[in-house]
């Protein structure tokens, strides 16, 4: 809303004027994309409900940088916090929990002792494999009806939307739009 002034007297106006109607279709858009995104939100809470694998989503997105370093020495803490766009502390007791079950190791760094560093058990492994196939599973169903071309063009559609959201978003503290951690 703006407020209206009365221009010939200089004095105030009726009130607020409300703003030019957003352009067509793009708040149906925003509803579409708002209720796509809840309804993959509930059918990943499905997924882990389900699951005998016995990890969250929340727990998924820690580990899952994990699976890519599983030659590695292990990824500090810090780090996997930041992707999984969690406070280091929340992390810290994601990973005891997960350490309790067997499901990673940690150890201090023999660079910097002040650092943690972090790795996958075998079962550990394992188990975030076994949940990302389920969850894979689930989105083939869904997006096994549309037909090869649908899947195409969708797909460079939300690539397209992806870089646009991406753009305009600010990083990690505060660091401007487009600089933010990996998707």
């Amino acid at each position: 809303m703006r407020e209206a002034g009365n221009q010939e007297a200089g004095g105030p106006g009726p009130g607020p004027v409300p703003d030019p109607a957003p352009e067509a279709g793009v708040e149906d858009l925003a509803q579409a994309a708002d209720r796509l995104f809840y309804a993959m939100r509930r059918s990943r809470a499905a997924t882990v409900g389900q699951s005998a694998v016995g990890l969250s989503m929340s727990q998924v997105a820690l580990l899952d940088p994990l699976a890519q370093d599983a030659e590695g020495e292990g990824l500090p803490v810090g780090r996997l916090a930041a992707g999984a766009e969690v406070s280091v502390p929340t992390a810290t007791r994601m990973l005891q929990q997960l350490e309790a079950k067997g499901v990673i190791t940690r150890r201090r760094s023999p660079q910097d002792e002040r650092q943690v560093l972090v790795r996958l058990t075998e079962e550990g492994a394992e188990r975030l494999t076994a949940m990302q196939t389920e969850l894979r599973a689930r989105q083939y169903e869904a997006l096994s009806q549309f037909t090869p071309q649908e899947r195409r063009a969708l797909a460079a559609q939300l690539h397209r939307l992806t870089g646009m959201i991406s753009a305009i978003t600010p990083g990690p503290a505060g660091t401007p739009p487009g600089t933010g951690a990996a998707p």
